[in-house]
């Protein structure tokens, strides 16, 4: 996606392809079949694009979506970003510094690298990224994809929660129950911060425990049986018998750290 956004800075305005109103488009390919094609909007000077991408292995393959582009260069550095809308979030997915291009996609977390692929791009028809685009666009596909789903970044967030509970039941021999009280957390909240690596400190700091001696792993056995995390205005864990209520709050850091020492002062 970056590839092309850069390629349609690099050079200067392209005649409009009948048809559609779209200009031609560049290519970027990765090492492992990645392929991203950036398609600038006529007109160029609303910095409008359209990028398809292939062969990542992510939800974003064979989709089209509608980007902006944001330019930051100067006289001496190209940087740009390509921006759209991803479940109701913000979500660069192509980033362009000087010769530098790299590509975002959803499950993958490290960047993939892109070259300019001129074979590809030569080949490439406009008009028909258009038209799947338009496409995408009449049968819903894009309006689903780019609204917010409060309950399937719910699902996503409890999943990755239950396996760092998993891991901490194995390491302690426990049969703990853990949730997160999703009444707590606001749509900005599940837009801005990843839920469960606010919840999951406590569940690491007690494996964590467990793992230094037999003692601690029989205090967590005996004195832990449920956790609950929730989102409140202050980071103010408590212990109700034993049920372990982990408050937290947006601007919350060093949370294991701090879970460990609640631990090692009231268990």
């Amino acid at each position: 996606m970056v590839a092309v956004i850069v390629a349609a800075v690099a050079l200067g305005a392209a005649p409009a392809l009948a048809g559609a109103p779209v200009e031609a488009g560049k290519v970027y390919s990765g090492t492992e079949g990645e392929e991203v094609a950036v398609v600038p909007l006529t007109p160029r000077t609303d910095k409008k694009f359209i990028i398809r991408v292939r062969g990542t292995g992510s939800e974003f393959d064979g989709l089209v979506f509608p980007y902006e582009l944001n330019d930051w260069s100067t006289s001496s550095t190209t940087q740009l970003n390509y921006k759209t809308q991803w479940h109701g979030r913000g979500y660069t997915a192509l980033h362009v510094r000087d010769q530098r291009y790299e590509l975002y996609v959803p499950g993958r977390q490290q960047a993939i690298r892109l070259t300019y692929d001129e074979k590809k791009t030569q080949s490439l028809k406009a008009d028909e990224v258009y038209s799947q685009y338009q496409k995408l666009q009449k049968d819903g596909t894009l309006a689903k994809l780019m609204a917010f789903d409060r309950k399937g970044e719910a699902a996503r967030h409890d999943k990755a929660y239950a396996e760092v509970l998993h891991e901490m039941n194995t390491a302690c021999g426990t049969s703990v129950a853990a949730s997160i009280d999703w009444s707590s957390v606001t749509d900005d909240h599940l837009k801005e911060l990843s839920i469960s690596s606010y919840c999951e400190p406590p569940l690491s700091a007690l494996k964590g425990l467990c793992a230094v001696s037999n003692i601690a792993k029989q205090t967590v056995r005996e004195k832990v049986k449920q956790v609950s995390c929730r989102f409140g205005d202050g980071q103010e864990p408590k212990l109700e018998a034993d049920r372990v209520i982990w408050m937290t709050h947006k601007d919350a850091s060093n949370q294991e750290t701090f879970a460990t020492r609640f631990f090692k002062t009231n268990l």
